[in-house]
């Protein structure tokens, strides 16, 4: 089971393993901008998927592999791996059904060179037209049932990030038991930027992570 363990983490680029990424200074608006010019290589999709192994979803890729479960994102209801309440749902039926069967641990990433973009702010104000109230509930209610999920598995969940994880793709990390990055991987939580409350517990578990000045 080790060796295929790494080997799937080596098929994620987490080979040279980083334990802190420093000199982050672009803000996400920019990189939003930016990514346009990258567009997701659907043949990584395609080829993720045909995994006789894979359990088949819409967002996600899950493989049962020998000891453990793979879980991969790879959204097509969303763009750049960024989370909606479709995406949210099936994760957290595939990390239920994990902690279910006899998998000994989780190996969460992601398809593609992104990791995680965090929320996907274009569906949620896509569904602020109507009842806003409604609707904000709806999706505050989603969001805390995710991260809920990540807090209540008992057990280890293991993050290769391959890429640039940013909001709620960052914040749920510190929930999680090891987190592997690559030199490709960046983080950024631009609450402020966008005057958003911080999201996935990060208020509380950053600050024993880094330290309350930073």
């Amino acid at each position: 089971g080790t060796s295929t363990f790494m080997e799937a983490l080596a098929a994620n680029g987490t080979t040279n393993i980083q334990t802190s990424v420093t000199g982050v200074t672009a803000s996400k608006r920019r990189f939003l901008d930016d990514r346009r010019d990258q567009p997701f290589d659907k043949r990584l999709r395609f080829s993720v998927r045909q995994t006789e192994s894979a359990y088949r979803y819409r967002d996600i890729v899950v493989r049962k592999q020998d000891g453990f479960t793979h879980i991969l994102l790879s959204t097509k209801s969303s763009e750049n791996n960024s989370l909606n309440p479709e995406v949210m749902k099936e994760v957290q039926s595939a990390l239920n059904t994990a902690a279910a069967e006899d998998s000994k641990l989780v190996l969460f990433s992601a398809v593609g060179s992104i990791f995680c973009c965090g929320l996907d702010f274009i569906y949620f104000i896509r569904r602020l037209t109507d009842d806003r109230k409604k609707e904000s509930t709806k999706m505050a209610e989603a969001i805390r049932n995710f991260v809920n999920t990540f807090i209540q598995f008992k057990k280890p969940i293991i993050v290769a990030v391959n890429g640039p994880a940013i909001g709620l793709g960052a914040s749920i990390l510190p929930l999680c038991d090891v987190v592997w990055a690559n030199e490709k991987a960046w983080f950024q939580t631009p609450y402020t930027t966008f005057g958003q409350s911080p999201d996935g517990c990060s208020s509380l578990t950053f600050p024993r992570i880094m330290g309350l000045a930073s």
